[in-house]
């Protein structure tokens, strides 16, 4: 049976916690993980990165007779963790295929002869015959499964080892599991807890907001522009630290740092082709902060323990909200004030998409697919970053943050504000509404407001009560009033593999008229559009009219494509919709309103009525 908590006094546990880790109070979460542990619980810990996880079973593993089994991904991190063991006075090992045989054969001695407190093992070490008959010799009181997300990403991506972690707990029968991460949702934890075999954890989620960390999101009109606000963000970084910069690819990387080194800095790049030398030499660099910037896949940083990192970029939209906090909360460990940064593109968006869409199981599509989508509407929208994240999270104290965190740029600019639609506004969120219930989740954004506009285009329905009724209405209005829409609750993301729009929780009330309805929008600044980003990177719409040449010309062949098929179906010459230089017109400019379109040469007001709708919702999807 297991050992009761009751049997380790308080004043025991919180001595073993001062004389080997040298703390007198515990961080917020982690007294209530080890009680649950030295119970003999099954436990799911999600505690932010920095928060102190790795304390929630190592000090258990003291308490406890015998040797706690802590599976652990990296064999850096494995090393990491060993090393700082030895340096408190703790006996502690693992056993990784970088060691030699006898390196091997003096870890499986200390571990059978019961000398070590905790022995590190990766999963793939779960299906050796020799470590499972070493087991039998040995007292493995506890399991621990470090970064435990890894069981249902990894498993699935390329380490089924990881799949197999259910089977060993069955077969060896720990008295505690205990998972432990940084990122998992509540269903992602339901999830987890299903996939160890556990039956009924306790679950603990705790202190995902770091207020010393300034999360910052700025959308990029061009691969270009990305990098140049990339070079000036590490040049005007503070501290001595490198900045540690994510993109997605291998080649983004090597690109990013010929971008750095053109303009006189020092930076080195880390992914999987690397050379292990390479991959060691550039490491041993950052963390003697030797270059002013490290460019990585996300094969960098987990295990690596550098506390004053003061920018931290992501050169793209992370996959997730999973990805993107893991990464950001790489910054500032040490509590001084750091910034999180990203610059993203709507082409983030759609490779991300043709990845997932490139795998072969249907649920892990499904499931890429709604963790994608939900931080790619957190940035279309205006709402707190910081709420968002710890809304995501199912962090209890995310209501804490309702009135703002000041330490995201929205929050910072004070850039967003709930109104009260009356008028057209509330006029035209009604018909929103009433489209989406109608609709009934089968239809995305873009269909439902191409509804409302009466678009002819092919694949959107002409029956709805709704058809055509803002028509007059600009798309770039039209969709800015749906994202405060779904930032205020009245309108969700629902769906599976593709994401749909259904009703949100306020949205009932809001159709019977019982409520007003109360919507947040971003914050418009004297004289500008409010269909104007006021955080896009690069060249605003007004410089733009003074370039020369044909624009950007993905955009112009998408345009020539859609006047090819208006001609078509009107069964007229192409020239007859919009002159060549008409399109190079729009594809110059990038219109994002009305008045944009119009000062186009060749669009007056019969061809905007005609096609302008369709021409603002192409650009705007191009640029998403």
């Amino acid at each position: 049976m297991p050992k009761a908590a009751s049997s380790f006094s308080r004043r025991v546990v919180y001595s073993y916690l001062e004389k080997y880790f040298g703390f007198q109070e515990f961080r917020p979460g982690q007294a209530e993980v080890i009680r649950s542990i030295l119970t003999g619980n099954e436990s799911v810990a999600v505690l932010p990165t920095g928060g102190g996880k790795s304390l929630c079973y190592q000090l258990p593993a003291i308490l406890l007779p015998g040797t706690t089994l802590v599976i652990s991904p990296l064999i850096a991190l494995m090393r990491d963790q060993v090393l700082a063991l030895h340096k408190l006075g703790i006996p502690a090992a693992s056993l990784d295929s970088s060691q030699s045989l006898s390196e091997r054969e003096a870890v499986e001695q200390a571990f059978a002869e019961g000398r070590l407190k905790l022995l590190y093992v990766s999963p793939e070490r779960l299906t050796s015959q020799r470590f499972l008959d070493l087991l039998q010799l040995v007292e493995v009181p506890f399991v621990a499964v470090d970064e435990v997300h890894c069981v249902l990403r990894w498993g699935h991506e390329f380490r089924e080892a990881y799949l197999g972690i259910k089977d060993f707990l069955e077969t060896l029968k720990p008295e505690r599991i205990g998972g432990f991460t940084a990122t998992a949702t509540p269903q992602l934890r339901t999830e987890l807890a299903e996939a160890l075999g556990l039956k009924n954890p306790d679950v603990y989620v705790r202190g995902f907001f770091r207020s010393n960390l300034n999360l910052k999101v700025e959308k990029a009109v061009s691969a270009d522009a990305r990098l140049a606000r990339m070079v000036n963000a590490v040049k005007a970084r503070s501290g001595k630290a490198p900045a540690l910069i994510y993109a997605t690819t291998r080649q983004a990387t090597e690109d990013a740092v010929e971008t750095l080194r053109h303009a006189g800095l020092k930076a080195s790049f880390y992914h999987g082709g690397c050379a292990p030398d390479h991959r060691m030499e550039v490491q041993d660099a950052f963390i003697a902060d030797e270059i002013d910037a490290l460019v990585a896949t996300n094969a960098f940083g987990m295990g690596i323990d550098k506390p004053d990192i003061r920018l931290l970029i992501h050169l793209s939209l992370p996959r997730s909200f999973e990805d993107y906090y893991q990464e950001v909360g790489r910054a500032g460990r040490d509590g001084e004030d750091s910034t999180a940064l990203m610059i993203w593109r709507g082409t983030d968006y759609r490779t991300h998409t043709f990845l997932i869409e490139q795998q072969p199981e249907p649920r892990y599509r499904e499931a890429a697919s709604r963790r994608l989508t939900r931080i790619y509407e957190t940035l279309r929208g205006s709402r707190c970053l910081w709420l968002r994240i710890l809304e995501y999270f199912g962090d209890p104290d995310a209501s804490d943050l309702a009135a703002g965190c000041n330490a995201c740029d929205r929050c910072a600019n004070g850039g967003v504000t709930a109104q009260t639609l009356t008028g057209d506004s509330h006029t035209q969120a009604m018909a929103i509404l009433a489209t989406v219930r109608q609709m009934d989740g089968r239809y995305g954004r873009g269909k439902i407001l191409k509804i409302l506009k009466g678009s002819k285009a092919k694949g959107i329905p002409d029956w709805p009560q709704s058809f055509g009724v803002l028509s007059a209405v600009s798309m770039p209005q039209l969709d800015m009033l749906a994202q405060g829409l779904l930032d205020s609750g009245y309108l969700a993301v629902v769906g599976s593999e593709y994401p749909m729009l259904g009703l949100g929780p306020q949205a009932e009330s809001a159709l019977a008229e019982e409520a007003a309805i109360e919507v947040i929008l971003p914050e418009v600044p004297a004289g500008r559009s409010p269909v104007v980003s006021t955080s896009v990177v690069g060249t605003s719409v007004a410089s733009k009219e003074m370039l020369e040449g044909d624009g950007d010309p993905v955009l112009l062949e998408k345009l020539k494509v859609w006047r090819r098929a208006q001609a078509e179906e009107r069964g007229v010459p192409a020239f007859c919709i919009l002159s060549n230089r008409s399109l190079e017109g729009v594809a110059i400019t990038q219109p994002g309103c009305e008045e944009d379109l119009l000062a186009v040469h060749g669009i007056g007001p019969a061809k905007h009525e005609e096609f302008g709708p369709d021409l603002l919702d192409l650009v705007r999807t191009h640029l998403d």
